[in-house]
């Protein structure tokens, strides 16, 4: 889900909204989220193709059409669904990605390739898709970011209780104290 969320806010965007701005933004993103290390993200951070923040934004907003409708309760759109797939099915075909047993993995000079990183992104997505619990994926209220809920009664509300859920007790505390 972190790369769906790669945005300030969904709900009510901001003039600058765009969290990936930069390759190095990107390369920041990956290192943050887990999905690289310091030698991987650097690599990412080389790239030079003009294109490929752009791509990796594709990919992120495809994810974000396809799991967006799945924490409405709807089902999954199919058109961007097929953006992932077929991204990662070029990448597959010209072995620029690996399978560690169903696991993707880039050797670290592919890290230095827009394709097969947007490739990685988008096989990632698709993952998700076919093993994340639907009935506990949602959409946070206050800002539209996905989150799997994971707690134990399946209650969870907000992305994280220490932004939006706070924001939002205060809000709900303003509204009553103002009465």
């Amino acid at each position: 889900m972190d790369l769906s969320n790669a945005v300030f806010d969904r709900r009510a965007p901001a003039a600058d909204n765009e969290l990936f701005k930069s390759v190095r933004d990107v390369a920041n993103w990956f290192s943050a989220s887990g999905l690289a290390d310091d030698r991987q993200a650097q690599a990412v951070a080389e790239i030079a193709d003009g294109r490929f923040v752009e791509g990796v934004r594709e990919m992120r907003e495809a994810s974000f059409q396809v799991f967006d409708p799945i924490a409405a309760g709807k089902p999954s759109a199919v058109e961007p669904l097929g953006v992932l797939f077929s991204r990662t099915a070029s990448s597959l075909a010209a072995g620029s990605i690996e399978l560690d047993g169903t696991r993707p993995e880039l050797a670290l000079g592919r890290w230095r390739d827009p394709d097969a990183v947007t490739a990685l992104l988008a096989m990632l997505s698709i993952e998700a898709f076919f093993t994340l619990p639907r009935d506990r994926l949602h959409s946070c209220p206050r800002c539209g970011w996905l989150f799997l809920d994971t707690s134990r009664g399946g209650k969870r509300r907000w992305c994280s209780m220490r932004t939006c859920g706070n924001r939002e007790k205060v809000s709900r505390h303003r509204d009553h104290t103002d009465v």
